[in-house]
């Protein structure tokens, strides 16, 4: 089994050598917990049983480890600079990091595939049943915890025209490529999409029950000339999600 206790101390010594004081930084320390306890709504709500949830909790720890120095290295998060996720999962596997959390090493290789997959766009390669399900939870519960963040650190504005291959993609209920990001607007769609790319009905169900992706939409200070776009793109959403409007 793994001992939740032993990786949240870890995971507390490690980010010791970062800057708390940094907002970015700080920001992450707090998605990760906030991801666990996503991740525990989840497993819960999914029924999984107690190792299921240790692992899955293991992996929403695990997750971001990346980011500490992807902010350090770069002052950024921009992933094509430095990808937070393949240098965590290297972190963890290749330089022998897991070593300090005491977990078995039957877990090893699920913990890489999910760590290492989780910003993808797509998942591809040789990934197993068993390991789908983790690779899918953490990309779920990630996404979940995301429009808190937006929501509490960053200011959003969708007042120029968004690239049309992205509205396309987003009224087909596709996530869009961070490739064809060309402005603010294409930004903000990239993120409304994100729901399109959730896994489970259980993701949803908590997405709606935190309310995180409501606040994220009353939040978006819109352009006069962008209104009738935007009334669209919120309507075409909350009707995939299921949501009423009040």
């Amino acid at each position: 089994m793994i001992n939740i206790d032993v990786i949240d101390r870890e995971f507390k010594e490690y980010v010791k050598s970062y800057d708390m004081e940094n907002k970015d930084i700080f920001l992450k320390y707090e998605h990760t917990f906030e991801v666990v306890k996503v991740m525990e709504l989840l497993c819960k709500k999914m029924n999984l049983n107690e190792e299921q949830t240790s692992l899955a909790k293991t992996i929403a720890y695990f997750h971001d480890l990346g980011r500490f120095e992807q902010l350090r290295s770069t002052n950024t998060y921009r992933d094509d600079l430095m990808d937070h996720a393949e240098y965590g999962a290297d972190l963890l596997i290749k330089e022998d990091y897991i070593n300090k959390f005491s977990i078995d090493e039957k877990y090893y290789q699920v913990i890489e595939k999910a760590v290492r997959h989780h910003n993808k766009l797509d998942v591809v390669g040789d990934i197993s049943k068993d390991e789908e399900l983790y690779v899918k939870l953490i990309r779920d519960a990630d996404k979940i915890d995301i429009y808190r963040v937006i929501v509490k650190f960053f200011e959003c504005n969708f007042i120029v025209e968004p690239t049309e291959i992205n509205l396309i993609d987003f009224f087909n209920h596709k996530a869009i490529d961070k490739k064809n990001i060309k402005n603010k607007s294409d930004s903000l769609l990239c993120q409304l999409a994100f729901v399109y790319d959730l896994n489970y009905q259980e993701s949803i169900d908590a997405l709606k029950e935190y309310k995180y992706y409501q606040k994220f939409v009353d939040s978006i200070n819109v352009s006069e000339q962008l209104k009738e776009t935007f009334n669209k793109v919120k309507e075409e959403v909350y009707k995939y999600l299921n949501i009423e409007e009040c």
